[in-house]
Order: C-alpha cells, then structure tokens, then sequence
C-alpha cells in the first residue's frame, strides 16, 4: 500500500486563511453582545428623566428638520463649529436650501460627535432612513416626514413611544414646573423644584410685579411676607405634586449656581429674607436658597420622593462646568441619609467621583441619563466603572430630550452602551450572560420600578 501523499505547509495555510476569510464575511450574530442588544429590545422601558414637550409649546411653527435639530443637543455642537443659533420664528421663514446653506457646513463638522450619532440613530429608528449622515437632500425629506407626523403630534408621539420601545417616561417640565396636568398614559410627574430654590432670595418689593412662586402665591390668594410663609407655600406645592402622583423631586441648579449646599440655620435664613428687597448680597441670597434646598430634602424624606440632581457637564454653550461637580454633595448624603438622592449624567467629566459616591453611600443612587449622548466612549468607561464598585440595583437610564426622535436616538445609543459593556464582562468571564440580561432589566425598568414605587405611587401594575 502505497502511503498517502503528506499535505504540504502551504497547503494547510491555504486552508487556514479559507476558514478565516470565511469566518470574517459571516456575520456574528451568536455572540453575547448580540444576545444582550436583542434582549434590550424587548424591554418595556422605564425612561427616569425627559423634557417632552408638545409643539404647540413652542408657538405656531411648521415643523421641519431644521426645527428639531435646533431643539437638540446636537445644536450646540453645531454653534461649537461655528454654526448660529437661530430664532425658531426665524427658522420657519427660511427655505430648507438657505438653512443647509447657513448650518450645514458646521452640521458636518459634527459628524463625529455622540450627539450627532444619537441624532441620527434617532431617525434610523423611527423613519425610513438609512444614511450614515445628514445631507441637504435626506434632510429635506425627512422634513417633508416630519411636516406629516407632526400635523397630528399626539398620534406621532404615541407610535414613535410604542416603536422605540417605552412603558413610561418621567416629565421634568422645567419650563412650565408648576404644572401638574400631564398625559398619565405616557408620563410620570417630576416635581422640579429650582425656582422654589432660587425665588426664596429674591422677594419682590412693594408694587414690584411678582414672578414665579410669589406669582403663584398671589394667584392662589396667599401673600408672603416672611420665610414662614413662603416654605408653607412650598409645602403647598408639594402637596399638589403629591395629589398629581409625582414620582421624584428635581434639581438642575448647576445651570444657576453651585452645588454646594450650606445647612444655614433658620433663623439666620429668616433675618435674612426679611430685609428690604433688592439689598441682600449675592452670598446672603445664596444662604437664604440654601435652607430652603435643605428644607426641601426635608419634605422629600417625609413625602419619600427620591431626589434627582444634575451633576457635571451642563447643555448648551458656554456655562461654569464646576458648578456640578459631584463631591460638592457630600455633605448632605452624610446629613440626610433617609433621604434617596439620584446623581445625574455620570458626573461627567467627574465619572469617578460619581461612581465612588454610589459606591460609598446607600442612599445614592446612579442615573446615566444622557451620558451616552455627551460621549458615547465615556459612558461606557463610566459604567465600566460602576459596576466595579456599584451595586447594580442602584442604576437607571433616562434619555433627557425634548422631541420623540431625539429620545429614541438616545435610547439606542443607551442600549448600545450597556450591551456593549455586560458583552464585554461576560467575554472576559467577569459575568455570566444570566447575570448580565439581569443587569440590563435592572438598569432599563426594574430599578425604577423598585426605587421609585411606581406601582404604588402610579396605582398601575408593571
């Protein structure tokens, strides 16, 4: 019998490179990151943090592309390339043409940027649309899309929720926070509390027309005169927000003012804002919001609404980013440790002071809302982090957008993130897959359900 032929070197290399080029054009579709991306898409979401509003919010205006660009984070990085920010009323008598003239030049500088990824996912969820980027000609159609979902907006808002995959979302309505009529079908109540904080240190004067709570005051036949009065006012309001089943209390001073909060005793707050109108210092005004907030936590506790705050980066262009540091709030984890605080956006760029806050302190909680959206890589470096020092049942995900598509590009990008980051642990034999689907749920509705009592608070079963 003759002996077979020995394969030769080369003809197993041939055979190697085969299985490899093989191998590279078959798409990877049994992997955990896939696993894990396909799980999230089957979650009914609990979105902890939105700023939704109608369009009929923002005065009579023909909905277009360019109007929700500039309703979006994205436009600031477009005014950070060189791009204007420009007035909606304006924007409306503008051709599509003139307005890519004007923008998209800036527009595509951004192509880069988180905020112009989720944008776009954004679309590619909810329209037919494919295109990796924005050009003159795909956004004029989409305009002519948007033009036609946003003639009955309601209708739109409730596919585009269905279609992105939401049960519920929690309403900041900042613009309008003392308003407690909201669609229940779609949305929990927040109570955002920053003009209750930055109004106890600016009293109107005598004839002076007054704005914000004392306006609501005297609409509601109550005059204040004294720190007394104006907290029983407030404590009105809370019981309203109560009665409308508010879910959580919301802080976003950072735009305004710094986070550190000093515990100024009562009766040093009460002189205070007992002086002629218009002549306390900027520091005095500063110590009379401070008891207030702290007064405020107070009532959060007896209420047992968890507090959500904004920490680091701060929206828009131009603004004291240390404002938001997250350490500054250290003091009041230690003072109020019945009290449920809920740090937003990563702290970014403070990541690690955030995570080490939920680490240290039980009672702080950890919420990646829009993280993803500044910087889809440190989002993922961030959770990497907290989950190697964060009990998990301490984390949500909110999308922090004004318009559906926005919110749905967001969630997209939120999905990506936490998939990629559990994929990653699981891989590395950090997790098991079993575990890691459990983390999903937790970050993207258990954890809300849970924290918050929705079931009770909402009297709805999830």
């Amino acid at each position: 019998m003759k002996p077979a032929p020995a394969k030769t070197t080369t003809g197993w290399l041939s055979l190697i490179a085969l299985a490899i080029l093989l191998s590279n054009c078959t798409p990877r579709e049994d992997t955990a990151y896939h696993r894990l991306r396909e799980h999230c898409d089957q979650i009914g979401v609990i979105n902890t943090h939105e700023h939704q509003r109608w369009p009929e919010e923002n005065g009579n205006l023909s909905y277009r592309f360019f109007h929700l660009l500039r309703s979006s984070y994205l436009m600031a990085d477009v005014v950070s390339a060189g791009g204007r920010w420009i007035d909606f009323q304006e924007m409306d008598t503008m051709a599509h043409s003139r307005l890519w003239e004007e923008l998209g030049g800036p527009l595509d500088y951004t192509r880069g940027t988180s905020y112009y990824g989720h944008f776009v996912r954004g679309f590619q969820k909810l329209y037919d649309f494919s295109d990796p980027f924005f050009t003159e000609g795909n956004t004029l159609i989409l305009s002519e899309q948007i033009a036609e979902n946003y003639s009955d907006y309601r209708g739109w808002f409730h596919e585009a929720f269905t279609r992105a995959g939401f049960e519920l979302m929690f309403l900041d309505q900042y613009w309008r926070p003392f308003n407690t009529s909201i669609d229940e079908d779609h949305f929990a109540l927040v109570f955002h509390i920053n003009l209750l904080v930055g109004n106890a240190g600016m009293r109107p004067a005598v004839g002076q027309e007054p704005t914000g709570v004392y306006l609501q005051a005297k609409e509601a036949g109550i005059e204040i005169n004294t720190l007394d009065d104006y907290l029983g006012f407030c404590d009105l309001l809370f019981q309203k927000n109560m009665e409308h089943k508010a879910v959580c209390v919301k802080n976003s001073m950072a735009y305004s003012r710094s986070l550190d909060y000093a515990d100024i005793p009562f009766e040093v707050a009460s002189e205070l804002y007992e002086r002629p109108p218009g002549t306390l210092s900027p520091e005095e005004q500063k110590m009379i919001q401070d008891h207030v907030f702290h007064w405020i936590i107070r009532k959060s506790i007896e209420y047992d609404l968890p507090i959500q705050i904004h920490t680091g980066y701060l929206a828009g262009n131009g603004n004291r980013l240390d404002n938001g540091r997250p350490l500054k709030l250290n003091n009041l984890f230690l003072q109020y440790p019945e009290a449920k605080f809920v740090l937003f956006h990563g702290g970014y760029p403070w990541t690690g002071e955030f995570a080490a806050l939920g680490k240290m302190f039980p009672n702080v909680y950890l919420d990646l809302v829009w993280l993803p959206q500044i910087s889809r890589q440190e989002a993922i470096h961030a959770l990497e982090e907290i989950l190697d020092g964060t009990p998990y049942n301490k984390l949500f995900w909110g999308g922090d957008c004004a318009f559906i598509e926005e919110t749905a590009g967001s969630l997209e990008f939120g999905k990506d993130v936490v998939a990629t980051v559990l994929a990653n642990r699981v891989e590395r034999g950090l997790l098991t897959e079993e575990v890691a689907l459990e983390i999903t749920d937790r970050i993207f509705r258990e954890n809300a359900i849970e924290v918050f009592k929705l079931e009770k608070r909402l009297g709805r079963t999830f």
